[in-house]
């Protein structure tokens, strides 16, 4: 393997309302990571491996068949290990809701797809989830989380490790539309006109057996992703919520033990809009604190705003907005990890023009840095995808779906430290 790496020159902005720059020592530098077998295909994800590295999953297509395909980094970008998590041919493959794997306490994986449950509902899909002992040489027998059996959509997945061999796993859930029209042969999942969509979550171990099926909100956005971090021993979700009135603005909840307390909205946008944005919120926690992460629109245009906080209920009791102020209009799609003592939250920029991999640090004291794109990934609206992020705080790896030299859909993937 070979690396070349990638000169970032940091532009000195700040924030309204915080007016400095964040310390030289969180400026992270960023190495483009080359293999000689380049990821081909889409939907990228990344998790940390504590002590190890990272693993990479994204997902590849060919004829009628889809797989869902992992790779191990170490921390110095060489590749470890590879291999096929699942391949299937009648998967759920979409732009925005895409696969992932989690790394629990006790070292096991847990990655999922998405599958369809029947060819004549095109927003029909099932979550099926399964598990590595071995570090990915072998797979469990797929699960699905939830058992309404409604052929209705289950999707936008968050999943955390809940201790030892259980992971939390939560969902966007269109159980509701069957029940209020059961003899429709088309739910119309992603625009409510059967029913609200719901989230809800559930918990796994190593044996498969599913318990804590809860319902945490009864009326979310339909295709926003979803973000969940552990806080201490509770658990947080953050994501889009959805009022009668069509306002779209983010929300968290918080879980202490098996119970998860009523959800409440972060900040109000009042965000009105009649179909989903598709563009959700990203949470990170770390050194006791917490923060999230979301696009908006304001003023007829699209803008990034996070809040932090010292505590996880103060975390949901609406701590102060802060909003970034950027050089070019964001598209959104965000993610955010913890970095040094503070955090580094990526976005893309300009999606319908000349998109970005874009990236900034928040430092212990409030203060924001801009740093110059990442990558610039030459493609267009949804093809440029939801990069994501992951770091133990001293060194992390962002991943994106770009273009090869030849046009084919490979992955991208960044170092920085």
């Amino acid at each position: 393997m070979k690396m070349s790496t990638l000169k970032l020159l940091w532009v000195l902005l700040s924030v309204l309302s915080v007016g400095a720059v964040a310390h030289a020592d969180s400026r992270p530098t960023f190495s483009r990571v080359e293999l000689s077998e380049r990821p081909t295909g889409g939907q990228p994800s990344v998790a940390l491996e504590r002590d190890r590295g990272f693993i990479v999953t994204w997902q590849s297509t060919t004829q009628n068949a889809t797989s869902l395909n992992w790779i191990a980094l170490n921390f110095d970008g060489q590749q470890t290990g590879r291999g096929v998590i699942a391949r299937g041919s009648n998967w759920f493959v979409n732009w925005a809701d895409i696969p992932a794997l989690a790394v629990l306490d006790n070292g096991d994986w847990v990655a999922f797809w998405l599958e369809r449950n029947d060819p004549s509902m095109p927003e029909g899909y099932d979550i099926r989830v399964v598990r590595s002992t071995d570090r990915g040489a072998t797979w469990s027998t797929p699960v699905s989380p939830h058992r309404d059996g409604t052929k209705t959509q289950h999707g936008f997945v968050s999943m955390i490790a809940a201790g030892s061999d259980r992971v939390l796993v939560s969902w966007l859930d269109g159980r509701l539309a069957a029940a209020a029209n059961p003899n429709s042969s088309s739910h119309s999942a992603h625009d409510h006109e059967d029913a609200p969509m719901t989230l809800r979550s559930a918990v796994l171990n190593r044996d498969n057996q599913i318990s804590e099926e809860l319902a945490i909100d009864e009326q979310s956005c339909s295709c926003c992703q979803t973000d969940m971090a552990r806080w201490g021993d509770q658990s947080m979700i953050v994501y889009r919520d959805r009022t009668d009135e069509e306002i779209r603005d983010i929300a968290v909840a918080q879980r202490s033990s098996t119970r998860w307390g009523l959800p409440k909205r972060i900040h109000d946008d009042g965000w009105k809009i009649e179909g989903c944005p598709v563009n959700g919120p990203a949470i990170a926690v770390g050194n006791g604190r917490g923060m999230v992460f979301w696009p908006t629109f304001v003023d007829d245009q699209m803008t990034l705003r996070y809040v932090v906080a010292e505590s996880p209920d103060a975390l949901a009791n609406g701590p102060r907005m802060n909003e970034l102020q950027l050089p070019a209009a964001p598209s959104g799609r965000v993610d955010a990890v913890t970095w040094h003592d503070g955090f580094l939250m990526t976005w893309i920029s300009r999606a319908k023009d000349r998109p970005a991999v874009e990236v900034a640090v928040l430092d212990a004291q409030g203060r924001i840095e801009l740093g110059a794109p990442i990558a610039e990934p030459a493609l267009r609206g949804r093809s440029t995808g939801f990069p994501r992020v992951a770091s133990d705080g001293k060194r992390g790896l962002v991943v994106w779906p770009e273009s090869g030299s030849d046009g084919s859909p490979v992955i991208g993937m960044a170092l920085f430290r």
